[in-house]
């Protein structure tokens, strides 16, 4: 029993995770876990970002969408310029 509720959370969080877009964005100059706070909370702020998950090793944000929404590249600029960083690229936009 307790394999069958294992194995059907894992099929509802694959399902969850994959009903938004992914956008990987390469962040030039976090080094901290301040730095991840400040890109994560900017992400935040925007409507159609469902969430966020920084790396500090690979300099990246990985921004979840809701579900139907999208973000223009000038959006995820400002975000990071917001928090005080570059983008250096960002893939899976279109």
């Amino acid at each position: 029993m307790k394999k069958l509720i294992i194995a059907s959370m894992l099929m509802f969080a694959t399902m969850v995770f994959a009903d938004g877009k992914i956008l990987t964005v390469k962040i030039d100059g976090m080094t901290c876990p301040s730095c991840a706070a400040s890109v994560e909370s900017q992400f935040e702020k925007l409507d159609a970002v469902d969430s966020v998950d920084i790396s500090l090793r690979k300099g990246t944000a990985v921004v979840t969408l809701k579900e139907g929404k999208n973000l223009k590249e000038d959006d995820v600029m400002n975000a990071v310029k917001d928090a005080g960083f570059k983008v250096i690229e960002v893939s899976g936009l279109n």
